[in-house]
């Protein structure tokens, strides 16, 4: 252990940096899970000096935020897409093409393999005849309303209330 006078300081990597690799590599397990990467992952290598020197470098796929129409579930999806992913879509003929015909260790994503599952169901329920709003019905019910419910203040003329207790307040009108 090299000890520069900083007790943080272990083999020249400080604890931020330390901190950084690990939380890449969280990232690295948890990011292609939510979306489409068509198998793309992480590639974890060496930068490689003149002088022979390795340092480690991380090679992402090339990912971006992209909206699709699907026409089974009827409504837009807003994905994270890789390029590879993208051209199978294109060649699939659509993104509901691609997403039912592509086997699932292809897909390895969760996001996309539950997504799958939905889009077999619904084809299955429209095929049997339920409405389509039925369906969204038991698949995407109404959120709960909250107990938990903004108050909004009451102004007076002199004080409001708050939680540390009345405090003057001015009021102009």
């Amino acid at each position: 252990m090299v000890r520069l006078g900083l007790g943080f300081l272990v083999f020249g990597r400080t604890v931020a940096q330390k901190a950084k690799g690990r939380a890449l590599l969280k990232e690295s397990r948890e990011a292609p899970h939510k979306g489409l990467y068509h198998g793309e992952t992480y590639v974890f290598g060496y930068r490689t000096t003149w002088s022979g020197k390795k340092t480690p470098r991380v090679w992402k796929p090339n990912v971006f935020e992209k909206t699709f129409y699907s026409q089974v579930l009827e409504q837009d999806l807003s994905l994270k897409v890789s390029v590879q992913a993208l051209r199978c879509i294109d060649e699939a003929g659509g993104l509901d093409n691609y997403i039912i015909n592509t086997p699932e260790r292809t897909l390895c994503s969760k996001l996309a393999i539950d997504l799958k599952k939905l889009m077999v169901w619904v084809v299955k329920c429209k095929e049997e005849g339920v409405e389509m709003e039925q369906i969204r019905s038991e698949i995407f019910p109404k959120p709960r309303i909250s107990r938990h419910v903004h108050i909004p203040k009451e102004y007076t003329n002199r004080f409001y209330f708050d939680w540390k207790g009345p405090r003057k307040q001015m009021v102009f009108c």
